[in-house]
């Protein structure tokens, strides 16, 4: 399940959120080190005996998660603090379903090559994305239900600059809007750190918008 250097995300009982790495792995727990938020990359406290959430990717790129408790808090003088977690049940854990993903509106720049059916590169934005699909919208309508793209997006990095993700999508939705289309796109290949990547993005975007009386959850 998960191997000592695995990136996890955890979020506590406050809907703090951060990324952290597992640094042991016992037959009864998980050592962790201390998590840092997304969008600070600051460390917060964790409580004995406190309840977290903890999503780790696995298989393809697949994500799971499960609830846990922090059993015991240490503070080791080569790692810093650090904290061990209940190891769960491989019943305990469950794989998070694409519907599960959070999706939120964003504007990006999306470009669309051939990947098996041809037609002319175009680049549009982006209208919404979780970290299982993105909505475009394009002037016209080149290909056709379950034809699959290669998608190319440019993702706001957490202190400036941009993340390049490439990625294949099939196409599994199309809207007409009046002279345009929206074109909704099932990831079928993205590599995991894209797939984190994009995950966390989306998590502080949703975040965001609950703090604004909003909710992006599909």
């Amino acid at each position: 399940m998960m191997q000592t250097g695995d990136l996890i995300m955890v979020r506590n009982s406050e809907d703090r959120q951060g990324r952290t790495k597992v640094t042991a792995v016992t037959n009864r727990l998980i050592w962790m080190e201390a998590p840092s938020e997304a969008d600070t990359l600051k460390t917060f406290i964790l409580s004995e005996d406190e309840s977290i959430h903890v999503y780790f990717f696995k298989e393809k790129g697949r994500l799971y998660g499960f609830e846990s408790e922090i059993v015991e808090r240490q503070n080791d003088p080569l790692r810093g603090q650090r904290y061990a977690i209940r190891r769960p049940t491989d019943q305990q854990v469950e794989r998070v379903q694409r519907r599960q993903f959070v999706r939120v509106p964003l504007l990006l720049d999306v470009a669309l090559h051939p990947h098996k059916t041809k037609f002319e590169p175009f680049t549009t934005v982006s209208l919404d994305l979780s970290a299982g699909g993105i909505l475009i919208l394009a002037n016209h309508l080149p290909i056709e239900l379950k034809d699959e793209v290669e998608l190319t997006f440019l993702l706001p990095a957490e202190h400036g600059g941009t993340h390049t993700l490439d990625v294949l999508g099939e196409l599994v939705r199309v809207d007409r809007r009046e002279e345009r289309y929206e074109l909704a796109f099932q990831f079928t290949q993205i590599h995991d750190r894209s797939r984190e990547l994009v995950l966390r993005h989306c998590y502080q975007a949703q975040m965001k918008n609950s703090r604004s009386g909003t909710n992006s959850f599909t």
